[in-house]
C-alpha cells in the first residue's frame, strides 16, 4: 500500500470514529426516549384523550425506540471497531488490526445493505397494501 492510500484509509477512520461517536450519543438518546415513553404509560400520561389507546401508543413508541437503539448499537459498534483497527494499523503497521478494522467496516456496510433491502421491501408492500385498500374502499 502506498502512502496516499494509507493516508486516505487512516483519514476515513477519523470520520468513522466521529460518526460512531455521534451514533453512540443517538443510541443513548433513543434508549432514554424509549424508557421515557414506557414510564409515561405506566404513570398514566395520556396524550390522546383515550386512556387505553394512549397508554398502548406510548408503550408501542417506547418499544420501537428501544428496538431502534439496538440497531443503532450494532451500527455504532461496527463503525467504532473499524476506526480503531484502521487507526491502530496506521500507527503500528499491525496487519491483524487492519484486517479487524476492514472486517468491521464490511459488517457495517453489510448491515446497512440488508436494512436497506428490508426497508425497500416494506415500502413496496405498504404501497401495494394501500393501493389494494383504496380499490376496495372505492
Amino acid at each position: 500500500m502506498n502512502d496516499l492510500q494509507k493516508y486516505y484509509l487512516t483519514e476515513s477512520a477519523r470520520w468513522q470514529k466521529l460518526l460512531g461517536i455521534f451514533m453512540a450519543v443517538c443510541t443513548g438518546l433513543l434508549v432514554l426516549l424509549g424508557i421515557f415513553f414506557i414510564i409515561g404509560a405506566i404513570l398514566g400520561l395520556d396524550l390522546t384523550g383515550e386512556a387505553d389507546l394512549g397508554k398502548f401508543g406510548l408503550i408501542a413508541m417506547g418499544i420501537l425506540y428501544l428496538l431502534m437503539a439496538v440497531l443503532y448499537y450494532f451500527f455504532t459498534r461496527f463503525l467504532l471497531r473499524a476506526a480503531k483497527g484502521i487507526k491502530t494499523w496506521g500507527e503500528s503497521g499491525d496487519e491483524a488490526a487492519l484486517t479487524d478494522g476492514l472486517r468491521n467496516n464490511k459488517n457495517f456496510y453489510q448491515m446497512s445493505g440488508i436494512l436497506s433491502i428490508i426497508s425497500i421491501a416494506l415500502i413496496v408492500v405498504t404501497i401495494i397494501g394501500v393501493t389494494v385498500s383504496l380499490l376496495f374502499l372505492a
